[in-house]
């Protein structure tokens, strides 16, 4: 059943009258402006016991709804959509566009794999490690008991001095022989040297063990010092990597230090202990006595004649003066660089 819309009785409009001519008379009479009422969809002012009640604005039917619904459900797919994760430090630089261009899912999955097999990895790594120091920390301790047997092996073979028992002692051919007493001298003389023999082998073994060790030690340094040494030796030489010309540059080398004072049979003796280092000190010394026999070969040479004329177009230039020419220019240089390739060109023209 509809409502139908009724005529509002005339006190109504009345009262409108009144209510518009008391608004008039207040702005005529106060400073302050009077705000206007609200009027209803005739146009007539609503009473104002229904400004009073404030009307909640319509929602947009369903069109509003529809659109609240639609930015839930972004909202909600933007929370269920996964971060970018970071590329895994594994992959390649040129796989960056790759790695964009999987999904997140995807990247999530291989970064989670990634850093299991990272932590797998590591954890093997922590265990050996756990485990070389637990074998050097015994391997430290075996040593120090192993030495200590060695000193006390030592005292003990110094000190432990025995004969073998001799029957006359025990009375043979005095018709008092103590037979009984020189049997057990005799079993215990060679129990102890059955002993001492022990001992001396144990010993001799240690001593093996430890020079090995001196060895393997003084190797690995020898090896760690050449690590630095050879590159440089081979980048100052680098004709000494030649197979063909290495035998005459070590020969040149070690000729240089003997007769600088080194004695020779530290090259027969210990060629194998010898380090690239000291090669190399060795070869910088011999250069740099080249060099400054050079330079002094240039301040005894005389001065130079004056400059002949030059020779006419057509009219050869001897032979000896074009060489002067050359090394005096090769000296020029020389003395001016003091370099090993100007020196090198200054012999070639004196030889």
């Amino acid at each position: 059943m509809t409502d139908t819309a009724q005529a509002l009785p005339a006190e109504t409009g009345r009262l409108a009258d009144i209510a518009t001519a008391s608004d008039a008379f207040k702005a005529f009479v106060s400073e302050e402006p009077i705000k206007e009422r609200d009027r209803d969809e005739r146009g007539r002012f609503a009473p104002k016991e229904q400004e009073e009640i404030q009307v909640e604005e319509p929602e947009e039917g369903a069109e509003a709804e529809y659109d609240a619904e639609t930015d839930e459900g972004e909202e909600a797919a933007d929370e269920a959509q996964p971060d970018p994760v970071d590329m895994p430090a594994s992959w390649n630089k040129e796989k960056a566009e790759l790695w964009e261009a999987l999904p997140p899912d995807a990247q999530a999955y291989i970064a989670e794999r990634e850093g299991e097999r990272d932590r797998a990895v590591n954890a093997k790594f922590q265990e050996a490690a756990n485990a070389r120091k637990a074998t050097e920390a015994q391997l430290v301790e075996a040593n120090a008991n192993r030495d200590r047997f060695a000193q006390l092996s030592d005292v003990l073979l110094s000190a432990y001095q025995f004969n073998e028992p001799n029957p006359r002692d025990y009375g043979a051919g005095t018709g008092n022989y103590n037979r009984e007493g020189y049997d057990l001298a005799v079993a215990a003389f060679r129990e102890n040297v059955q002993f001492v023999q022990q001992i001396q082998q144990q010993r001799e073994q240690i001593a093996a063990q430890q020079q090995r060790e001196e060895q393997e030690a003084a190797r690995a340094a020898f090896e760690t010092v050449e690590e630095i040494g050879r590159p440089k030796l081979l980048e100052a030489v680098p004709d000494i990597a030649d197979n063909a010309k290495a035998p005459a540059i070590l020969n040149a080398i070690v000729e240089y230090a003997i007769s600088q004072g080194i004695p020779e049979s530290v090259f027969t003796e210990n060629a194998d202990s010898i380090s690239s280092a000291e090669l190399l000190l060795a070869w910088k010394a011999s250069e740099y006595d080249k060099i400054k026999g050079a330079q002094a070969k240039v301040k005894e040479t005389p001065a130079p004649k004056p400059a002949t004329p030059s020779a006419r177009p057509g009219v050869a230039t001897s032979r000896s003066a074009s060489r002067q020419a050359t090394l005096r220019k090769a000296q020029d240089r020389l003395a001016t660089s003091g370099s090993i390739d100007d020196a090198a060109a200054v012999f070639k023209l004196l030889g």
